[in-house]
């Protein structure tokens, strides 16, 4: 994922909202117990409504025969750009119930309009040019996400108000159809509230583009 610009908005979406003492700690394992990297933890607030934050816009990039970056999270009611930075033409579809769209054949250099995502839950886009391009967009119905780091597998959402919340936890090889793991966890107004998940499968590996660059199409 584009660690910076997930981060900068990050930073944004908290400048945005009150201060509070309260943290939470999201572990996600495997079925072996090895740390996952990708996995999307975030908390809803149980009995009250989140917090509003402005919209935004963040750029999904083609590039290198990939979408970057592979995973997306964003609040209801933000836009991703899909802009090609390749060297070859692409098209993106989406299936995803929540968000079904289509970018027809678009020339390196295009950015084609925003798409904007106003229904919670995960959506697919696959390039119908390169059929092992995948990218995932996480439409989260709070402020408050994060994404597990790849070593540790651990991802640390603070700034939360004491109350209760849903925790949810979703990773790509869960797709758009089967629903995220669900805790309930109770954030107290100063320390941190940890949560472990455990996902009964093993994380399949990103899917790459054959070395000879596969069937690319050029403009």
């Amino acid at each position: 994922m584009n660690i910076a610009r997930f981060v900068a908005y990050g930073l944004f979406a908290a400048a945005t909202l009150p201060a509070y003492g309260g943290s939470f700690v999201g572990i996600a394992g495997d079925r072996d117990g090895q740390a996952m990297a990708s996995v999307v933890m975030s908390l809803k607030p149980i009995g009250r409504t989140a917090p509003a934050t402005p919209p935004e816009e963040i750029v999904v990039s083609q590039q290198d025969l990939a979408f970057k970056p592979y995973i997306s999270v964003i609040r209801i009611g933000s836009s991703v750009v899909f802009a090609n930075r390749d060297k070859v033409e692409h098209h993106i579809k989406s299936f995803s119930s929540s968000k079904p769209f289509e970018i027809a054949v678009h020339k390196p250099g295009d950015t084609p309009a925003p798409i904007r995502f106003e229904k919670e839950g995960a959506v697919v886009a696959y390039c119908i040019l390169h059929d092992w391009m995948r990218a995932y967009v996480y439409v989260a119905d709070t402020p408050w996400f994060a994404l597990t780091a790849a070593a540790t597998g651990i991802a640390k959402i603070e700034n939360l108000p004491p109350g209760d919340y849903e925790a949810t936890a979703w990773h790509p090889d869960l797709g758009q159809y089967k629903p995220p793991l669900v805790q309930k966890v109770t954030i107290t107004a100063t320390g941190s509230t940890e949560a472990t998940f455990k996902f009964e499968f093993k994380p399949r590996a990103v899917r790459q583009a054959p070395k000879s660059g596969g069937s690319a199409r050029t403009s």
